[in-house]
């Protein structure tokens, strides 16, 4: 099974990257440092924009904008901003409103009265602040390329039912934010694309950014979409409100600066954007207009990805500091470390360069060495320290399938395999291995290993669809695992997977759920005593008991093994 979230790999290492870097030279060498550094090792390539107190400190650009012409980006490339355009659909439904075209508590219904009845309870401002219950078009299988906004609307009106009670719960709907340029629409009764550029770009002189859409506009200077293997994966779709929007690094400051001096609505009508949400709970959603929120450290920020493409702001409100960074070669994108680092570099405190993912250091190791020292090497490495948390399960799998592609079938198969001796709790790690079992005509060990993933994560409609064709009975395979009341309540409680991110479990009856901090909860099934699984995402959960039985600890198998402890009560 391919994985969500490959990782490029390079030849170029650098040992000993995650060494504190002090602060002995300006901001902008520094960020050159960093920047450098992490293009050179295969985390980043795009372009970044650095602001300190309003002043640009720094602007570059790194890579290619065509890796198949061999074209080079420069300051001056347009990127597919991804989710970064909600910021922008929610200031052209605030514009709409200081005109008192429309109100943040009109009512779905009022725009689109084919919707079911639950319509009627659904505010604009729900939406902009993902409380609608709207479901996530991309998890109701309408996403495809050519996507436009009316076949979204056509499968949205066709949901009986809300995910949630509208302002009782956050989660991140693009399905919303699509209908919200749809109301855009009709409130303005101009084409959103048109709106956009007469009523923002054009009056912050925002020149090389645009909408695009069915009208389908040339874009200058354009960057390609890669994906972390470094193939063809471009922008395909021409929804318009979830993202749509084509800008630049220089655009989007002067879009920052344009926010400050309130050059398109009130300061009173901007702060409202940047509060959080509060749900009908009393809990906070952290989510304003178009902008998640961090009210302790006072920043507003937003990333974005989709095909090929990684985009980020951060906006810090009382101190005119800000940072753009926009790629285009999928995951191959350190977004967090980079992140810490310019914040460190910014305060002029320690910073440090990220950590090199394990699978560009197997990479050079097969160049230089060959694929059976690759792995020998990376076993050592791992029964030295097993405890190591940056395995990079995710990146390995993507090298396997590279080479599986490539077809050097047995460097694929050992990459696999690899996968599944250092991580024999995931599921996919064995799907893999089976799908390059099955490629290099060994059915037996593939459906060995197909019927191991999907006994692991029942979820895996890929392993049961190719055992099924492969003439295996599955029933077997997936458990039916009744637990008691009694045995579920064991589970119950608050795990802290990191700071301010808690996975609550919680029991209604017999079933037990997950609840993640800022997100809806969803029923997790039994596979075991002590194991559960999601059929919603590809996530399996393992609950650790120290020696006198008593639950500790919960491991997220999600991409790699989490562990998150368990807080007391």
């Amino acid at each position: 099974m391919k994985k969500l979230f490959p990782l490029l790999f390079l030849t170029v290492v650098v040992i000993g990257c995650n060494t504190p870097t002090p602060q002995d030279s300006s901001i902008a060498d520094n960020i050159d440092s960093l920047m450098n550094f992490s293009y050179e090792n295969g985390l980043f390539n795009g372009n970044i924009l650095v602001a300190q107190n309003d002043k640009i400190v720094y602007r570059n650009a790194f890579g290619y904008a065509d890796f198949d012409k061999n074209e080079q980006l420069n300051p001056e490339s347009s990127f597919y901003l991804a989710s970064v355009s909600k910021q922008f659909t929610a200031m052209a439904i605030m514009i709409l409103k200081e005109r008192g075209q429309l109100s943040y508590e009109d009512k779905l219904s009022d725009y689109f009265p084919d919707f079911p009845d639950y319509a009627n309870r659904i505010t604009i401002r729900h939406m902009l602040t993902h409380t609608s219950g709207i479901p996530d078009y991309f998890r109701l299988g309408a996403y495809e390329p050519g996507v436009k906004n009316d076949d979204v609307y056509k499968v949205l009106i066709e949901q009986e039912e809300l995910d949630f009670e509208p302002g009782t719960q956050y989660s991140y709907s693009n399905g919303g934010y699509v209908m919200l340029s749809m109301i855009a629409e009709k409130a303005s009764g101009e084409p959103f694309h048109e709106f956009m550029k007469t009523n923002v770009f054009t009056p912050l002189e925002m020149n090389q950014s645009l909408v695009y859409d069915l009208s389908e506009p040339a874009v200058n200077n354009r960057a390609v979409g890669y994906n972390a293997a470094g193939e063809l994966d471009d922008y395909d779709i021409f929804t318009t409100g979830d993202g749509g929007i084509y800008s630049n690094l220089d655009d989007l400051f002067k879009w920052d600066q344009g926010l400050r001096d309130y050059k398109l609505v009130s300061m009173e009508t901007m702060n409202e954007a940047f509060q959080p949400y509060i749900l009908t709970s009393g809990d906070t959603s952290n989510y304003g207009f178009g902008w998640g929120i961090n009210q302790k450290k006072h920043f507003v920020q937003h990333s974005g990805g989709l095909s090929g493409y990684r985009t980020y702001i951060r906006r810090y409100l009382d101190t005119g500091n800000a940072f753009i960074l926009l790629t285009n070669k999928g995951n191959s994108f350190a977004m967090q470390e980079i992140n810490t680092a310019l914040d460190n570099i910014l305060a002029k405190q320690e910073f440090e360069l990220p950590e090199i993912p394990l699978a560009i250091q197997i990479s050079a190791l097969i160049e230089s060495e060959g694929i059976d020292k690759a792995v020998e090497e990376t076993k050592n490495r791992y029964a030295q320290q097993p405890d190591r948390n940056e395995y990079d399960e995710e990146g390995i799998n993507t090298l396997g399938y590279t080479y599986l592609r490539g077809d050097d079938i047995q460097t694929a198969l050992k990459l696999f395999k690899l996968n599944t001796e250092l991580r024999p709790n995931s599921g996919n790690a064995y799907d893999s291995y089976a799908e390059g079992l099955l490629v290099s005509g060994d059915t037996t060990g593939s459906i060995e290993n197909y019927k191991v993933s999907v006994t692991m994560n029942p979820n895996n409609q890929n392993g049961i669809d190719v055992l099924e064709s492969l003439g295996v009975d599955t029933s077997n395979l997936l458990p039916e695992i009744e637990l008691s009341e009694e045995q579920l309540n064991e589970f119950v409680g608050s795990y802290e997977l990191e700071a301010d991110f808690i996975l609550q479990i919680l029991r209604e009856g017999d079933q037990l759920f997950i609840h993640p901090s800022g997100q809806n909860k969803s029923e997790l099934f039994a596979s075991s005593e002590s194991k559960f699984y999601s059929k919603i995402v590809d996530a399996q959960i393992t609950f650790n008991k120290d020696a006198s039985g008593k639950v500790v600890s919960l491991t997220l198998h999600q991409g790699g093994d989490y562990e998150a402890p368990r807080m007391s009560e």
